[in-house]
């Protein structure tokens, strides 16, 4: 599985198990705010990323998410810096 796939699946599950979210409601330009998030929700995620793919992600660039294309977008940038 590509780790895009792998990335948009850990935020998913994430939405679903604590937003209820479900999958087929989640698209890439669905913005964070559109799905129920908070900026606590998207620290968790960025804590359960950060924690899976050995990476870290500053509180600016976490900001500057809106949407889950943006989330796997800065996580790829990340893993690609840190490679």
């Amino acid at each position: 599985m590509p780790i895009e796939d792998e990335i948009e699946r850990d935020i998913v599950e994430y939405l679903g198990a604590h937003y209820g979210v479900e999958p087929d409601e989640v698209t890439d330009e669905c913005t964070l705010d559109d799905l129920g998030l908070d900026s606590l929700g998207v620290l968790a995620i960025a804590d359960i990323i950060e924690k899976k793919y050995g990476i870290s992600l500053d509180d600016e660039r976490i900001a500057g998410v809106h949407t889950l294309s943006d989330f796997t977008d800065l996580v790829l940038l990340k893993v690609a810096e840190t490679a």
